[in-house]
């Protein structure tokens, strides 16, 4: 049949990549201001990494949810490591660094919400509310 109009089919074909996680290295460091100082081993190439690290560290720590945190995306700093503050920064590519880098900050700040939730409980029983100044001083 000869039609100007002749409908075609479209296919599809699902292909399905696998992301392998690399280890990558992150450093979350509590200052005595109560600022927050995050390194990680990725490079900011415009792809948004400080932006989601910044979310990230922000989200993990809020987990201890103390009294005064207020915008706690203002108390936290995102550093560029270096091979002296971090050794072994891995590779800037792939489309996972991200993710790479997310999940070590993550690991980080679970570490440091477990210790200052001890800490955050005996202050508690004794004076009532905790203030993120007071804990961090503690």
């Amino acid at each position: 049949m000869c039609n100007k109009w002749r409908q075609r089919g479209i296919s599809r074909v699902p292909i399905v990549h696998e992301v392998l996680l690399r280890s990558n290295p992150g450093k979350v460091s509590i200052l005595g201001d109560g600022s927050v100082a995050v390194e990680v081993g990725g490079i900011e190439l415009g792809q948004g990494l400080w932006t989601k690290v910044k979310q990230m560290t922000a989200f993990s720590l809020s987990a201890i949810k103390c009294d005064g945190m207020g915008d706690f995306l203002d108390k936290i700093r995102i550093i560029q490591a270096n091979t002296l503050s971090l050794i072994q920064e891995g590779l800037t590519a792939g489309s996972t660094t991200s993710e790479c880098s997310c999940e070590a900050v993550r690991i980080c700040c679970n570490i440091l919400v477990e210790r200052l939730t001890r800490i955050k409980e005996n202050l508690q029983e004794q004076m009532g509310s905790v203030e993120w100044g007071i804990l961090i001083l503690e």
